[in-house]
């Protein structure tokens, strides 16, 4: 809604500047051109006057081409009914660089001053940005105005505006109010954008910033109001404040692409692109740099235009490019190529001075309204990148912190039924020795050394065992089947039961996290059939069968089990279930009176 907002003013701006009370001027108006090398006094002007050497366009354009010839206008101000009054005369063109007026009233001929782009200033005879004479209306007899241009550039703006003084103020004050909007505008997304940047700490914007204040200093000297208000006394800033800010607008925005971007490793060549444009447009800031301090360079700024065109065509096609492979959006692309297409169309167009439409939207107007557009699309694109990029930091940061709340609940459970694990494994293994201890010592018998000393031996065999099958090694792909063979082994050697073993698993391999798994599940099987199955001998096999399967067996020839009154009662099952639950495999046990037998079975996947 702001946007639409905005478009509005600026269109209001356009009609603002339209010439509706000025075309009935281009009626009276005749032209006479003579080559700048034959100095024609006034007299003579006049005299060809006389002899009908002035002509009327048929269709008379808003441009001319004066080449190496000077032009010459005349028209007739009607005779006054009123003493002491005016009309002034506009020529709205900032940069004409010769401009005079001769008045004729009967056989008398007065020169009024000159006006120029670089010395004999607009402002300084009347205030304003455009070359003005105040001419005044002869009560007796109507005052002929014969008027001098010169201009050597490709062509020359000639709009005119004769107006009284309440018709000149209206239209002076109608159009500084515009532009102090326009420059309202600029300082404000300026400003805006700083403390954007300053916020978010996201400081690439900061030259945007900067080629925003590019965009306003360009303003100012395209309109001449810079002149005006700010730097009529500085030869380097008449000259070369323009193409200056341009070059200046160039860098801080290039170096924007760079830092903004979000560029990756396949969009190298668009990211040199950027750089190079950027890295150039900074080093010809040296040459005005030199030119500032040695003067000379007279035409830096033509060399300097041609430069930051190149680089400019090179972006767009870097932006298409960009837009087509989806980094950035379409919008951004237009946003681009609006200015430069109003730059074109204004050096294109050469509308007839009746078409007051065409007029405006030859001139600057046209592109600094695109500038504008330019800027809300860019903002928004800053804005909503950013904000973006944060919501999805945010969103990834709540993920993260429950992930790891998740984590540290699941750790603290995983911990405090460890921790039971093994004051029962402590109170299963160690309770009995510890009470027989005690009775044996408070046994008044011959034999109660020795038999102090058979349970201490078991009671250190046992602790040696419930260390070992507590125990978890370092385990990988690598030490997975070593490790098992380590653990079997210290099993055997330390109870009397007989632990045979195979494993068979070639080519294969298998997760830390899975390894870990299958360690764990065979300690606690293990631990399980020596602690309840009164067995002699446990047999542990993991092999690799040919349904893509792992199949891991521990079996036993003890007195099997009740499967519900284990489940209930715990004895590990309930973390060997969850153990083979994680790696995605199925457990199958058969127990009966002659021993017990545990399967399970999980895919061979690609860890």
């Amino acid at each position: 809604m702001k946007i639409k907002l905005l478009i509005l003013i600026f269109l209001l701006t356009l009609s603002s500047f339209s010439q509706k009370d000025t075309s009935s001027i281009y009626n009276a108006i005749s032209f006479f051109k003579q080559p700048s090398k034959d100095a024609l006094s006034i007299k003579d002007i006049i005299k060809n006057y006389e002899l009908g050497k002035f002509q009327q366009e048929e269709t008379p354009k808003l441009y001319k081409y004066l080449e190496k010839n000077t032009l010459w206008n005349h028209f007739v101000l009607p005779q006054s009914t009123k003493e002491n009054s005016y009309k002034y005369f506009t020529i709205a063109n900032t940069y004409l660089p010769y401009g005079k007026i001769y008045l004729k009233k009967g056989d008398e001929i007065d020169s009024l001053y000159r006006v120029s782009n670089n010395k004999e200033f607009p402002h300084k005879n009347i205030f304003y940005r455009h070359p003005v004479w105040k001419l005044p209306l002869d009560t007796s007899q109507q005052t002929e105005v014969f008027l001098e241009v010169k201009n050597t550039d490709t062509r020359t703006r000639l709009s005119y505006f004769l107006e009284t003084e309440n018709q000149f103020l209206k239209r002076v004050e109608t159009e500084y109010f515009y532009f102090g909007m326009y420059i309202a505008f600029l300082i404000s997304m300026a400003f805006i954008l700083v403390f954007f940047a300053v916020i978010k700490k996201e400081y690439a914007v900061i030259f945007y910033a900067i080629y925003i204040f590019t965009v306003l200093i360009e303003f100012l000297a395209g309109k001449g109001i810079g002149v005006q208000y700010f730097w009529s006394a500085s030869e380097f800033a008449i000259n070369n404040i323009r193409s200056l800010s341009q070059t200046i607008g160039v860098a801080s925005i290039g170096c924007f692409y760079l830092k903004f971007y979000k560029l990756n490793k396949s969009q190298a060549i668009p990211k040199l692109l950027f750089k190079i444009g950027a890295y150039i447009a900074l080093a010809l800031l040296l040459f005005y740099l030199y030119k500032f301090f040695f003067g000379g360079l007279i035409v830096l700024y033509l060399y300097v235009w041609t430069i930051l065109k190149v680089i400019a065509f090179i972006w767009i096609l870097n932006h298409l490019y960009l837009t087509i492979t989806k980094q950035l959006p379409i919008y951004l692309v237009i946003a681009f190529i609006l200015p430069i297409i109003a730059i074109i169309s204004g050096q294109i167009i050469n509308p007839s001075v009746y078409n007051n439409l065409a007029i405006t939207f030859s001139g600057s107007t046209i592109y600094y309204i695109a500038l504008a557009l330019e800027i809300l699309l860019f903002t928004r694109f800053i804005f909503g990148s950013v904000i973006e990029t944060q919501f999805k930091y945010f969103k990834l940061k709540k993920v993260s912190d429950e992930l790891k709340y998740n984590f540290q609940n699941k750790t603290l459970a995983f911990q405090h039924t460890e921790r039971n694990n093994l004051v029962n494994n402590v109170h299963d293994t160690f309770g009995g020795y510890l009470e027989a201890l005690k009775l044996r010592l408070l046994q008044n018998d011959e034999k109660s050394p020795e038999k102090v000393k058979e349970i201490l031996d078991a009671f250190y065999n046992d602790y040696r065992y419930l260390l070992n099958s507590l125990y978890a090694p370092k385990i990988n792909s690598d030490n997975f089947i070593d490790s098992l063979i380590e653990f079997c082994t210290k099993i055997d050697n330390l109870t009397k039961h007989k632990i045979t073993y195979n494993f068979n698993l070639n080519n294969i391999e298998l997760s830390q996290d899975k390894c870990v798994h299958l360690y764990r599940i065979i300690s606690e099987l293990t631990t399980n059939a020596i602690k309840y199955s009164k067995a002699s001998e446990i047999k542990i096999s993991l092999n690799q069968n040919k349904n893509q399967l792992i199949t891991l067996n521990v079996s036993d020839n003890g007195i099997g089990f009740n499967e519900n009154l284990i489940l209930k009662k715990g004895f590990g099952l309930e973390s060997v279930k969850k153990r083979v639950a994680q790696i995605n495999g199925t457990l199958k046990i058969d127990t009966n009176k002659k021993g017990s037998n545990f399967e399970i079975n999980l895919p061979i996947t690609n860890d």
